[in-house]
Parts: C-alpha cells; structure tokens; sequence
C-alpha cells in the first residue's frame, strides 16, 4: 500500500516520542522529581559535592599562584578530608541518611584549623603556717614589707622588738620575724598567765589558747622565755622623745601659722598608727627648708633611729622634726624664716634609702602632716 502522507507524520511521531531525546528527559524529569522530593536525603550528596567543588578550586588556585610566582610550592603536610562511604545498599535510607551524616560531620572537623588549648592550673592562695624571718632590702619600710605578706605594718612591728622604739627606722640587712597572722608576738616573762597576756593586748584567753600555731589547751603552763602569738593583739602608741634647746625661747620669732613642703620629691611612706610622719624621698644632698617660721630647738645625732635630726619649734604649740639628715645648716637657738634651708636630704641613723622623714607635733603629739600641708 503507499504511503499516504498522513502515515509518514504518524510514524515521525512515534519516532519522536519513543527516540532516545524522549527517554533522556523523562530521566532528567524523574531525577528532578526525586531530588526535590527527598532533599533531606540528598544532603550528603550535595555536601560530598561542595567539598569536591572546593578543594578543586583551591588546587586550581594554588597551581596558578605558584606559576605565576614561579615559584615552586612545598607542601609540608597536607590533612585531607575524605567523603563519606557510599551507605550500603540494602541499608534504609533512613540508617544511610544518618551513617553519612557522621562520617561527613567527622570529616568537615577534621578541615578546620583548630586553636591548641591552652591549659592552666589555679593554684588557689593558701594560708602561711609558720613563723618566717624577712632581711630588710634597700628601698624597704614598714608598710612595703607588711603588704608584701599580707599583714597589718602594726604586726611587723609588734612581731620585732627592736621597731618599737623606731618603727618606722629600718636597717638594710636587718632580719624581721614575719607572723602567719596579724597580731602581737609574746615573749612569755615571769609571772605571765593567758589572762594577764590576754588583758594586756585585749584579747580573750581563748583566742591565743586556740590559735594553732600556740599549740595550747587552757590548762597549759607558760615556760618564761617561750613565745606566743597573740591574734588581733594591740599595743598602745609611745611617742618618741629627744632632748631639745632648753635656753630662753627668743622673741622675735615669726611664724605665719601655715605649713610649706619642707623638701621635693615623692612621698615613700604615709602616715599610719605606728608611723606618724610622713617620709619624702629624693637624692642625698637635696635641700630641706623649715616648713614655719621658728627657732631651732635641736640640731645633732640621735639614739632613737633618726639620725641626724633637726627640731624646730614655731612659737604656737607646733614643732617640727626633720629627721636623717646628711647635713645640717642651722643651730640650737637660731631663728629662721619659713622656706629657710636648715639641712639637706640624707639617709642617716635608721634607713634603708635617702630621705626626709618629717613629723608636725602639737604639744609635743605628733600629727598627721598631710592635714596640714598645701
């Protein structure tokens, strides 16, 4: 029979739909088809093949970075991340799915740079159970030392005889005896009981029985000689004396009634219980100037740690001390003017470093100078 053109377009279009064009996109079709509708299941494809993407793009960049350099790239050592298996496939997709989720996870770690961790210990501050002995090193006070073992400067001082009398006075080399607590240290005497020890630094009796570093029990007797600590102990202030001018107070003595800077410097020690002075420090040699109007009542050495001293006493119940001097200008008797230099800066008696120690008395009471002072 021929064939009618009607035919001929029949059969065109069964070759049309049954060719190779019509079963490729029916495949593209059903692959989209699944891939949006399983896209949770297709994360570790997707991920796998961003990883791909990635590191050829990295090599890729590399390869042209070194020639253009023309240099050559050494790669000392290289971490790779490789992709997951592929999951097995009689497993679920639900087993396969999370099985690939690890192993990309693990993998994906593995390509991040990370921080070493940097360990430290705290190591927490623990309390100092014994008795220690300190040497006084230059540019040392009372309060430095105190600070640096955590105690009041009153228990240094009641810790070391010898600083009661000059507490402020210290020697370089001297050795101190440096207390676990705050409090007084107690040389036991004859006739001594823990209530007679007790009521002189107003404490209670089981405060030092009960101290460990005592080693007591309320029926313990006290050997004369021995030690103890006494916690929280306190002990009266004893103002120091000299002997000063004891002639005819002259008559034309002017004093303005306000207190000027006696020296330059900086203050290395302030005012405090056991301390009633100011100490100004600055080089041997600088000047000190009477800080009133005046005479002067003692000028010369001492025994009580100030070394070379010089008093003033300004005519209104007020004296001045200016204490460890390398030299003096004035003499006992002499009437000076405020601003007058009267000596100069040193480190003289009782010093670990060169400077003005310098107290304002009221009726022979010293008091703070910073009250005082501009």
């Amino acid at each position: 029979m021929p064939e009618t053109k009607s035919n001929r377009r029949v059969k065109q279009a069964q070759r049309w739909h049954g060719g190779w064009i019509t079963h490729a996109m029916a495949g593209v079709a059903a692959s989209v088809w699944r891939w949006n509708a399983d896209k949770e299941g297709q994360l570790p494809l997707r991920g796998r093949l961003t990883s791909h993407v990635g590191l050829l793009l990295i090599a890729l960049l590399v390869v042209w970075g070194g020639m253009r350099a023309g240099d050559a790239i050494s790669v000392a050592s290289t971490v790779v991340a490789q992709p997951p298996a592929e999951p097995a496939a009689s497993a679920t997709l639900g087993a396969a799915t999370s099985n690939v989720m690890r192993a990309y996870s693990r993998a994906a770690s593995q390509t991040r740079v990370m921080r070493q961790a940097t360990y430290h210990t705290a190591i927490p501050e623990r309390p100092r159970l014994d008795i220690i002995t300190y040497q006084v090193q230059v540019g040392d006070n009372t309060q430095s030392i105190a600070a640096a073992f955590g105690l009041q400067p009153t228990t240094i001082i009641w810790s070391n005889p010898e600083l009661e009398k000059a507490p402020d006075l210290l020697k370089v080399g001297q050795n101190l005896i440096i207390l676990p607590v705050d409090g007084v240290y107690h040389t036991v005497v004859e006739g001594d009981t823990l209530d007679s020890i007790a009521e002189k630094y107003k404490v209670a009796a089981a405060d030092i029985v009960h101290c460990p570093f005592n080693k007591l029990s309320a029926s313990s007797s006290l050997p004369v000689g021995s030690k103890l600590i006494v916690p929280n102990g306190t002990k009266p202030y004893e103002v120091r004396k000299v002997t000063t001018y004891g002639g005819p107070a002259p008559t034309n003595v002017s004093s303005a009634g306000d207190f000027m800077w006696p020296a330059s410097g900086y203050i290395s020690q302030g005012y405090w219980y056991m301390h009633r002075a100011v100490d100004i420090a600055n080089a041997v040699g600088v000047a000190i100037r009477a800080a009133d109007g005046g005479y002067v009542t003692f000028t010369g050495w001492t025994d009580v740690g100030y070394g070379y001293l010089v008093v003033i006493d300004h005519g209104n119940g007020y004296q001045t001390y200016y204490a460890h001097l390398s030299d003096i200008f004035v003499t006992e008797g002499q009437v000076v003017s405020g601003g007058e230099i009267i000596g100069a800066m040193g480190s003289t008696g009782n010093s670990t470093g060169p400077h003005l120690h310098f107290e304002i008395r009221y009726q022979g009471y010293p008091t703070n100078p910073l009250i005082f002072l501009p």
